[in-house]
């Protein structure tokens, strides 16, 4: 495949419906915010160009609407799209490159040894495997997107997730501070010679001109794409990667660009949390809010390792908080306090961080993850769970305003972007059997799979129909990954590969103990020892 989308790419102005679509289901469930009072049976969406039009019973909008296209025979569940708000456009995860997930401070040495695709193979593969699940908007959140090949590699990604039909927030993602570990100053100084020479240029390097050059790069994509179909945020990759002047720089674009989000990996692991105290000598969270970085318009990946002060100011600031729940598993992270989070009025939305449970890329899957994870804050028999419409309303709204897009889309509403689902409800309550009575969005959150989804509309433009996609060849687009990965890593890559693969063992012994006394109480109620 080409550096610009090309032969695995179809037409998509060809699904464009010019008197506009009828989606018809069983079940519509509009805004997951309205709970089981807002299912409308035998509901319908009318869709004019890309907007939603108007929303009711099919019955009602069939003969007003009677030029447009039925989509639906009304059997299946017809609700807005989910949205992946953390992501980072891997296309292959680590597991399908040969590495194997564990702590973030091991895997940031050991994904070194995994294939990179070039950017057009897995934007497309990463757009693809979300559609099919249902997810019609995606945050690929970058990493290390600096020099002239990350600024390559982010124009030709935009391009070509625009060219799938996914609804796309593109953040540019960098460290500003070493690139191999926290402290990466005193750690190199206890290198043995050779290895430290080696990695000096991964901690010592022109932090203004890197910054310039980052801040060039997100102005040059705002430029670009940034409208009302596509968002480009702000990523200091981490918070514990960013120097304090970075980070003011950060808080100076976001102010000249109103209404952009700045999206950061927060407290992702103890290590994060015991460097946020030694370097600034009191919780990350509070640091960041000196800076003017606790505000709506943040949005933090993971905050696992949140204390209670720092959760309430969350609150009070009603930041945005991107629960990745399978990936937490895999990477041993721990859980965030989703419910104590909710509860302070921070916006939890839905993230796969390219490492689900089934390996896979399922968005429902990932939904049910987080509906499951969060039933262990409380053993006290009166307190109810995260109930399923809560869970939706992560996966849709929240996650649109995570993203950028808060009141454009996450829901079917009169006026917002028509971006849907129909799902197959055969095997959700016809296998063999369910009771009608069942409330549908329980259902659809207990049962159903990225399988079940069989129509994806972004945008009023239908990109999967009946299963089948419409703008990506998936076959051609596989056959050119396998021909890519086959040719294995190069050289250089190797080299480096094997490189890091030597100093982990020394970042492993220089983390040590950090984290003694941090991770005692834990918000969740799991299991005791005692």
């Amino acid at each position: 495949m080409s550096q610009t989308p090309g032969a695995t790419l179809a037409n998509l102005q060809r699904t464009v419906d010019k008197d506009g679509i009828i989606l018809r289901g069983a079940y519509l469930i509009a805004d997951a915010r309205l709970g089981a009072a807002g299912v409308v049976r035998q509901g319908a969406v009318a869709i004019a160009g890309d907007t939603v039009v108007e929303t009711g019973p099919f019955a009602a909008l069939q003969p007003k609407y009677p030029r447009s296209r039925i989509l639906g025979d009304g059997r299946q569940l017809l609700l807005p799209g989910l949205v992946d708000a953390h992501s980072h456009g891997r296309g292959l995860s680590p597991i399908q490159k040969g590495v194997r997930n564990d702590f973030l401070e091991n895997a940031l040495f050991d994904w070194a040894r995994g294939t990179v695709l070039p950017p057009e193979l897995s934007a497309a593969l990463c757009a693809w495997r979300h559609l099919r699940s249902g997810c019609t908007l995606l945050h690929h959140n970058g990493f290390d997107d600096d020099g002239d090949e990350g600024a390559r590699r982010a124009h030709v990604a935009i391009r070509t997730y625009l060219a799938t039909g996914i609804r796309l927030a593109f953040s540019p993602g960098v460290r500003d501070e070493s690139k191999l570990v926290m402290g990466g100053e005193e750690f190199v100084a206890t290198l043995p010679a050779e290895l430290g020479d080696a990695v000096r240029p991964l901690v010592f390097f022109d932090k203004e001109a890197f910054a310039d050059d980052y801040f060039r790069l997100f102005d040059e994509l705002y430029e670009a794409y940034d409208g009302d179909d596509t968002k480009i945020l702000l990523a200091p990759s981490w918070a514990h990667g960013a120097s304090e002047a970075f980070m003011r720089q950060v808080r100076a674009a976001a102010d000249r660009r109103d209404g952009v989000m700045i999206h950061m990996h927060l407290l992702q692991s103890p290590v994060h949390k015991a460097w946020g105290r030694r370097r600034h000598k009191k919780p990350t969270v509070l640091w960041l809010d000196d800076l003017g970085l606790v505000a709506e318009d943040c949005a933090y990946g993971h905050a696992i390792h949140v204390t209670e002060p720092e959760i309430a100011l969350m609150g009070r600031r009603r930041v945005t908080v991107t629960s990745h729940p399978s990936c937490n598993f895999h990477m041993r992270n721990g859980i965030t306090p989703v419910m104590p989070l909710r509860a302070a009025g921070v916006n939890i939305a839905m993230g796969l961080d390219d490492k689900t449970i089934n390996d896979d890329e399922d968005a429902v899957m990932e939904l049910r993850m987080m509906h499951k994870v969060h039933r262990l804050d409380t053993y006290e028999l009166t307190n109810p769970p995260l109930g399923a419409y809560e869970a939706l309303e992560i996966a849709t709204v929240n996650g649109a305003k995570a993203a950028g897009f808060a009141g454009r889309t996450g829901a079917l509403l009169p006026g917002m972007k028509a971006d849907a689902i129909l799902v197959d409800l055969d095997r959700v309550a016809r296998d063999p059997w369910i009771d009608p009575q069942f409330d549908i969005a329980d259902a659809f959150v207990e049962r159903a799979m990225g399988s079940d989804i069989t129509t994806v509309v972004v945008g009023g433009k239908v990109v999967i129909e009946d299963r089948r996609p419409l703008t990506i060849d998936v076959d051609g687009l596989y056959r050119e990954i396998r021909a890519f990965c086959t040719k294995g890593l190069t050289p250089e890559h190797r080299a480096r590969a094997d490189l890091l693969a030597r100093i982990k063992p020394h970042a492993q012994a220089w983390y040590a103990g950090w984290h003694d006394g941090l991770v005692d109480r834990p918000f969740y109620r799991v299991n005791s020892r005692g």
